[in-house]
């Protein structure tokens, strides 16, 4: 018996809802979409790619740091960084798709919903009431990667925002307590990045969907987060860590053993390679081989017993591997996905785009987001989403 083609928005947020829970069952998933796609037909839309602002540089981005392996002393590292940058054909597939209203509904609810079941677990397992031998070993963190967990819980928390004022995906009385969970789990977390991305945007998310008294309410309620964040010990624990990290390293700047301080030597790195290679770049997968030369050479910072595969920064990390070329590609794909969404902001599906995109904005200045498996396919599933779906959210504010 034929499976019918509509059967595609099913396959389309398998991977979503599967980010947080299981990388084998986002890939497999993955996979079984693109066979699905193939079955389904809809390629044939291809046509439609032509309405897509990002089409080209996204083209050019997957052209180029498949090129980028010709110059590169570590293929086998770059066939890595590679195949990140060809899950952009998930953004294709999702731009030919005939999306309804009750598709983005399915897709955003099936990301809330691995979200609310990994932090469930973690819970449990933090708690000692649910033993699980693998996952993540930090506390509150569940089954994901600690650093996209964080950011996850954030942007669940930015939809919150924007669907407690429309009551598209869930009622109110499912809303609340689902957002207590998240930010509960936050500030438990050793969730820097989330925590310092929830101040920074959450702010800017009340004054856009917000006026009038509705904005003040949201930003006073914003700040007894905040405070309530402040008292948090693991969130105190995690800002006295940063400082001493960075002390550490700024009283010992030829090597660095420390977090923050390994950060900041990749990103110095990075910025060397781009300044030696500005054309071309080091070539794709070529950073920790590069890194370890200028190491030798006392041009950047030892980090002993770490091997660097990135800057922590997407823009330094893309301009390092691929040049002037791959830095202007990338930030004119993102670009062009950020005004597609910000034109679309009062619509669900303009709004989830958006939130992912601040943080993948700021995020990426301190992680390096373009090449992390996960948000390699996040970004292209979400770049995928329609512009106009068939019932639309009309543009007001309260």
């Amino acid at each position: 018996m034929k499976l019918p083609k509509i059967f595609i928005f099913y396959f389309y947020p398998l991977p979503v809802f599967f980010f947080s829970l299981s990388t084998a069952a986002t890939g497999i998933s993955g996979a079984l979409l693109i066979i699905y796609y193939i079955y389904s037909g809809y390629w044939r839309n291809w046509k439609l790619l032509y309405q897509r602002r990002w089409t080209i540089p996204l083209s050019g981005l997957m052209l180029w740091t498949f090129l980028g392996l010709l110059w590169s002393n570590d293929v086998s590292a770059g066939l890595k960084v590679a195949q990140m940058a060809a899950f952009g054909i998930y953004a294709f597939m999702g731009a030919t798709l005939p999306w309804k209203e009750k598709n983005i509904r399915l897709f955003i609810r099936l990301f809330l919903l691995g979200l609310f079941i990994n932090a469930i677990i973690a819970v449990l397992k933090s708690t000692g009431t649910l033993i699980i031998p693998y996952g993540q070993p930090h506390q509150f963190v569940g089954l994901a990667s600690h650093i996209w967990w964080s950011m996850a819980l954030t942007q669940g928390l930015l939809w919150f925002l924007w669907d407690w004022r429309h009551r598209w995906v869930f009622p109110r009385w499912i809303i609340a307590p689902v957002a207590l969970l998240f930010f509960a789990v936050l500030i438990l977390s050793p969730a820097r990045s989330g925590q310092l991305l929830f101040i920074i945007l959450v702010p800017a998310a009340i004054w856009i969907l917000y006026s009038g008294q509705w904005r003040y309410w949201g930003l006073g309620t914003l700040l007894l987060a905040i405070t309530v964040m402040s008292f948090s010990p693991m969130v105190e624990h995690r800002v006295e860590l940063g400082i001493t990290n960075l002390q550490q390293f700024w009283n010992n700047p030829n090597k660095t053993e420390t977090s923050w301080g390994i950060r900041i030597a990749t990103m110095e790195a990075g910025a060397e390679m781009f300044l030696n290679h500005p054309i071309i770049g080091v070539g794709t997968g070529d950073f920790s081989q590069q890194m370890i030369i200028l190491q030798k050479q006392g041009l950047v910072t030892k980090t002993p017993g770490i091997i660097n595969t990135s800057a922590s920064n997407s823009y330094l990390s893309e301009a390092a591997a691929l040049g002037l070329p791959g830095i202007i590609l990338f930030l004119w794909f993102i670009w062009s996905v950020s005004l597609e969404a910000w034109r679309v902001r009062f619509r669900p599906q303009g709004w989830f785009v958006l939130t992912y995109l601040g943080i993948f904005w700021v995020g990426g200045l301190y992680n390096t987001l373009i090449w992390g498996y996960v948000d390699a396919m996040e970004i292209a599933l979400f770049a995928g989403l329609p512009l106009i779906i068939k019932t639309d959210i009309e543009n007001e504010t309260l």
